[in-house]
């Protein structure tokens, strides 16, 4: 059910979570400097918008950010940056599943699976049953060391506590978000499929891109 078509898994997310408040302020920069990347780079840098020690570190950041924004439709990205903290969130959700498959499919197959199977919580036991059933799709996770794994891991559900999908890694406490009606239906029009990223059934899934089309 990935985005796309490259088999192939972007793990990249390592390097920094969620970042949302780094996110917003590259788009909101982005916006300002007429939607010209390397304009916003030099911006991003010479202001120190993501509050970051060193320039290397902010660098390394701007790319994983710019990758995600990359992936937002004109009408995702407006919102991500006029709305407020709840629906940032949601937006970032959208950008982070189209920018690494790996976590979408995760939320898909393993959190939205057990979420109406009636289980309240997803694991660490469920991560790795994910992992090592993806190993036999994506030859590239085969390579991967134990301490890779496990920064994978951490990563992934940081972003999910950060996002508010789980109430705490700690607990794994699953949360289905509320999606006001304009931004279920950027995401809608953007591809429905996304919406099972914030554990929507296909009933509903339906219904919604029967609904904005």
């Amino acid at each position: 059910m990935g985005f796309t078509a490259n088999p192939t898994y972007n793990l990249t997310f390592v390097a920094g979570a969620a970042m949302v408040n780094e996110t917003v302020a590259v788009a909101e920069a982005y916006l300002q400097s007429g939607r010209d990347w390397e304009a916003t780079k030099e911006r991003v840098i010479r202001e120190n918008l993501m509050e970051k020690e060193k320039t290397s570190t902010i660098k390394r950041v701007f790319i994983l950010v710019r990758q995600r924004l990359e992936q937002l439709t004109e009408a995702e990205l407006e919102l991500l940056v006029s709305g407020n903290p709840s629906t940032r969130r949601l937006i970032i959700i959208a950008a982070i599943c189209k920018a690494h498959a790996f976590i979408f499919d995760f939320i898909v197959e393993q959190m939205r699976e057990r979420f109406y199977g009636q289980h309240e919580r997803i694991s660490h036991s469920d991560f790795n049953e994910f992992y090592n059933e993806k190993r036999f799709e994506h030859p590239e996770l085969e390579a991967i060391t134990d301490k890779t794994l496990t920064k994978i891991r951490q990563c992934l559900f940081r972003i999910l506590e950060q996002t508010e999908l789980i109430d705490s890694i700690k607990s794994g406490m699953m949360q289905r978000p509320y999606l006001p009606a304009k931004v279920e239906e950027v995401i809608a029009k953007d591809d429905p499929r996304l919406l099972a990223a914030y554990l929507y059934s296909n009933n509903e899934i339906s219904n919604a891109q029967s609904l904005y089309e």
